[in-house]
């Protein structure tokens, strides 16, 4: 037996889907969902179903303290995360993943290959390409020199975890906007524990963002690098790989017979630039603006 832990805020689109294919895996598991205050139809979707729901406050959702409380209400060793808009394609898609924890005793933690939905837009399904490769990997500290910040680049929207390797270094932090499952698979790759990337459990999983919401999205990261940059000193800055990354993706859209896209990618590229350096300043700015600027604005209250 497995916990899956899934936070949900007005999941309603996505549950009557993700709770058939969650039915359908090979693991047993016990599911949690820890529900913000929904105000659609989610908790009825699932009072329909009879899975239960723990009720938390919308203002008071974090995503590492929310996930910290599921770790508590959990009743086994292995514990799955899921966004509410993550969807499994295979009956086994959380048995892959759990096999990939558990190849070796030094996997402290597994990600999954999240795929792009098909309506997902060039720039949202190469983010999903860049980031998710065809082939699976185990990172330890020996990798930093060459993978630099994505040697702990993982996500918890599918992901698993031992608890009691999550318990030991002290769960989730509680006070960051994101990032919370990047902090943690560094603090695990400089005590010497492995990270795995499943290419072979798989989900459903992108966004579409707008031009506004890539400069917040961006707003936050940096916020994030700024509030864990003592965890995140080791390995390289996230600048370098965000060069690389802008490369790779003018590639992608010419082999995509899309070049005429290169000139929006160079302004999405700036509106992520500016979004990243001013919530590295955020220290400077009132909380009124950084409220104002952020994905997050809740983290703010």
């Amino acid at each position: 037996m497995i916990s899956v832990v899934i936070p949900t805020y007005n999941a309603a689109l996505y549950l009557p889907e993700l709770i058939l294919a969650l039915r359908r895996q090979t693991v047993e598991h016990e599911l949690i969902i820890l529900d913000s205050e929904s105000t659609d139809n989610t908790r009825l979707v699932l009072s329909l179903v009879d899975i239960p729901f723990v009720s938390i406050s919308k203002t008071s959702f974090n995503h590492g303290a929310t996930r910290n409380i599921g770790i508590e209400l959990s009743k086994y060793e292995t514990i799955v995360f899921l966004t509410q808009d993550a969807l499994p394609t295979s009956d086994n898609t959380l048995e892959n993943l759990i096999d990939s924890l558990y190849q070796n005793d030094n996997v402290a933690m597994a990600y999954g290959r999240q795929l792009p939905y098909p309506d997902t837009d060039i720039f949202g399904r190469f983010a999903r390409y860049a980031n998710y490769p065809s082939q699976s990997l185990l990172k330890n500290k020996a990798m930093i020199e060459q993978l630099g910040i994505k040697t702990c680049s993982c996500s918890n929207s599918f992901s698993v975890y031992r608890k009691s390797l999550l318990k030991e270094i002290g769960g989730f932090p509680s006070n960051t906007i994101l990032g919370e499952d990047v902090s943690v698979a560094a603090q695990f790759i400089l005590q010497g524990y492995t990270l795995a990337y499943s290419a072979e459990a798989q989900v459903l999983h992108s966004h579409n963002y707008s031009l506004s919401e890539e400069f917040r999205r961006y707003f936050d990261i940096g916020v994030f690098h700024r509030q864990q940059q003592l965890i995140l000193q080791p390995f390289k800055k996230a600048e370098t790989e965000g060069l690389r990354y802008v490369l790779e993706e003018s590639k992608y859209l010419i082999n995509m017979g899309a070049g005429g896209q290169i000139p929006m990618q160079y302004i999405r590229t700036i509106a992520k630039y500016m979004g990243y350096r001013a919530g590295w300043l955020y220290t400077y700015f009132p909380n009124w603006i950084n409220k104002f600027l952020s994905m997050h604005r809740s983290f703010w209250n």
